[in-house]
């Protein structure tokens, strides 16, 4: 036995020596054909016993030829050689031609900006779409991916660790990851899904057209067992849904439907939102359904918080967007008809978004890319488009579901384009300081813009609009109506107006004016949408601060056609939003001692006029009820900005440019969560967004 071992060993070495020399190399003996065909064990013998027993004939097989061996990493290699050149040539690019110089102010049709760019580009990046401006640096982005691929293929999971990772920037924004919160506790249950999802139906998606109904409907039956088996970018997207559903809902619909009150599920479903996004990384997102996802979020957040944050986290959807190519019509950028569509869809909806918050934080307009071109979405039917098409869509003759947002966009192209409008408007009024700068012309072209606006409106509602169409028709009529009627009333002079010559005096008069004319915008609305299920869309445009506004001219104005009607909006107010009866909160609070106050004074003055005491409204019973021992009486009140005694008295309210009043530095406005107030008062007329001249009510 020892002696077999050793020759074995004797004969194998030199072998083995010879092989590792390069000099001898036994040859590989293959499986027969029919062994390979039939994926059995050959023994490789000619003729095998495979063949012989099937009695057949044994053929041997062909070895393939080899193939050329590439120099280690010869791939990578090029691919960086390829690199250098492109940044070569982007180094030592030029332009053709002169280059023209952007515009001060962002404009759709900002041509001359384009004359001279190459066409733009979109890149694929963590399963989205990445837009880049330059083309060259696209296809650098494009090779240095290519190279990461090379790298990572011999160890690629489906999902990287990287993508599996939460951005850890994303809680700056939607505040930080809670570890020990499962999303699965926070999903509703499954007779819940549905129905949000019909509400949502029903009351949201006619308003804001954001998704595509027929893409997402699908994923419901997946999200009525839970959310464990859906993509996690649908996931943030029905969280998001569930969370306008609840807004849309009346505190005794949500709890009647869900069994637990708004506040909670509105609570329980925006952690859903923030926790899916945050986990997902969204700042490095450049997927549409997640973006779907944080605007439907963003809508939520109206009147229930801070609106200069939102209008911040509105602009990183922007740059989100931006980054994603949104601003650039996707027909330039060679995409299918579909995802273009969606995309208009997508932008329009941030547009109108960020204006709203931008002038609801005094600024006169908003801060868009510059040389964005996309264009305004068609009159279609979600039913009208799907992903397979390939010719572009036209729009269709007749009423569709998207006449809301056809409105909507068409005044959002008109303050786009119409820079400084709202300034104009403002100061127009005889006696401002300011309106002796503002040129005739300047003036008459402001009035011309709002008379195409509202003939543009009007042809949108003859072509596709019929009132027998559905609630959104006739809530579009109405809201064209309000917006041509504010416009109209913004602009128009003391003299146009007699039965109010005498109380408007002053640009300060006019101020007060407006605030009683939008809360008078805002109860057309809240009627008009009552019966339709579209309340929630007019109660998210309540400005706390405008009324607060009111309710303390309302303590030094006692009489008066703009008085009754100021005190007629009181009733309105505490008739549609009761949660100011909540006094609790510092700010209903302060908001019910002013109105108190005016209040009495109003008793007096009438008292005083005409012999009797008025009847007293409820909401005053209501408020007395909650200060017990007419704690109210003992708070101070504001002195009247106007006289010269509350000037010598050190209160210096800034009213030089007639765009606030001096009651508004006079409140604490840190009990609000920031310094808004204190902040707008300082601003000059051409920042009036708190009093905006059209979105702030009638969208």
């Amino acid at each position: 036995m020892a002696s077999s071992s050793t020759a074995s060993s004797q004969v194998s070495g030199p072998v083995s020596t010879l092989t590792h020399a390069g000099l001898h190399k036994p040859p590989r003996i293959l499986a027969c054909v029919l062994c390979q065909h039939r994926k059995i064990k050959c023994d490789r013998n000619f003729p095998c016993a495979n063949c012989t027993k099937a009695n057949v004939k044994c053929t041997p097989s062909t070895p393939a030829p080899a193939r050329k061996r590439r120099r280690p990493n010869q791939d990578l290699q090029e691919r960086l050689a390829r690199c250098e050149e492109l940044l070569k040539e982007y180094a030592t690019e030029k332009p053709e031609g002169p280059i023209t110089p952007r515009q001060s102010h962002a404009s759709i049709n900002e041509d001359s900006y384009h004359k001279w760019q190459p066409a733009p580009k979109l890149i694929k990046e963590d399963g989205g779409m990445r837009f880049m401006d330059n083309p060259l640096l696209g296809t650098v982005y494009d090779e240095l991916r290519a190279m990461r691929e090379i790298v990572d293929s011999e160890d690629r999971d489906e999902f990287s660790s990287d993508a599996m990772t939460p951005d850890e920037n994303s809680d700056m924004l939607l505040g930080g990851d809670s570890p020990n919160v499962n999303v699965e506790s926070l999903w509703p249950s499954a007779p819940h899904v549905i129905r949000l999802w019909q509400v949502y139906l029903d009351r949201v998606n006619p308003l804001t057209k954001v998704i595509h109904v027929p893409s997402v409907q699908p994923h419901l039956a997946e999200a009525v067992n839970g959310p464990r088996t859906l993509p996690k970018n649908v996931e943030a997207l029905l969280f998001a849904i569930f969370v306008m559903a609840a807004v849309s809902l009346t505190p005794e619909e949500c709890q009647g439907i869900l069994g637990y009150s708004r506040e909670d599920a509105l609570h329980r479903y925006s952690t859903g939102v923030r926790l899916c996004l945050i986990r997902m990384g969204f700042l490095k997102s450049h997927d549409l359904v997640t973006l779907q996802a944080i605007v439907i979020y963003l809508i939520s957040l109206q009147g229930r918080y801070n609106r200069h944050a939102a209008w911040i986290l509105n602009g990183v959807v922007i740059r989100i967007a931006q980054k994603m190519g949104l601003h650039r019509d996707g027909e330039l950028l060679g995409l299918s008809p579909f995802e273009a569509e969606m995309r208009r869809r997508l932008w329009w909806a941030i547009i109108m978004v960020d204006s709203k918050y931008a002038l609801y934080s005094g600024l006169s307009h908003s801060f868009l890319p510059r040389g964005w071109d996309t264009k305004i979405p068609k009159n279609l039917n979600d039913a009208d488009i799907f992903p397979s098409a390939t010719e572009p869509f036209q729009d269709r003759d007749g009423p569709t579901e998207m006449i809301f947002c056809m409105l909507t966009n068409k005044f959002g192209q008109f303050l786009v384009e119409t820079p400084g409008l709202e300034t104009i408007a403002l100061l127009e009024e005889q006696g401002s300081p300011a309106s002796n700068h503002i040129p005739e012309e300047q003036i008459n072209e402001c009035r011309r813009h709002i008379e195409k606006l509202a003939k543009d409106l009007l042809e949108i509602l003859d072509k596709y609009c019929d009132p027998m169409a559905g609630p959104v028709h006739q809530m579009a009529i109405r809201m064209r109506e309000h917006i041509v009627r504010k416009f109209e009333e913004l602009i128009k002079a003391p003299k146009d107006q007699p039965e109010l010559e005498s109380e408007i005096l002053t640009q300060k008069d006019n101020t007060f004016k407006v605030a009683v004319c939008t809360l008078e915008h805002n109860e057309a609305n809240y009627m008009s949408a009552k019966d339709k299920g579209f309340m929630w869309f007019s109660l998210l445009h309540f400005q706390l601060d405008i009324f607060m506004y009111m309710a303390g001219q309302l303590c030094h104005r006692t009489e008066g056609i703009l008085v009754d009607r100021a005190w007629r909006q009181v009733e309105v107010v505490y008739t549609f939003h009761p949660e100011l009866f909540e006094t609790t909160s510092k700010v209903h609070s302060a908001l019910a001692v002013f109105i108190l106050k005016a209040w009495r004074k109003r008793e007096e003055a009438l008292l005083t006029r005409t012999g009797q005491l008025p009847e007293t409204p409820f909401y005053i019973e209501k408020l007395r009820a909650s200060f017990p021992d007419d704690e109210y009486k003992s708070e101070p009140t504001p002195p009247d900005p106007y006289t010269p005694a509350s000037l010598a008295t050190g209160f210096n309210p800034v009213i030089q440019d007639g765009s606030f009043d001096g009651y508004l530095g006079y409140l604490d406005w840190d009990m609000f969560g920031n310094n808004v107030m204190a902040n707008v008062g300082q601003q000059s007329s051409s920042n009036f967004g708190g009093f905006g001249m059209g979105p702030s009510v009638e969208w």
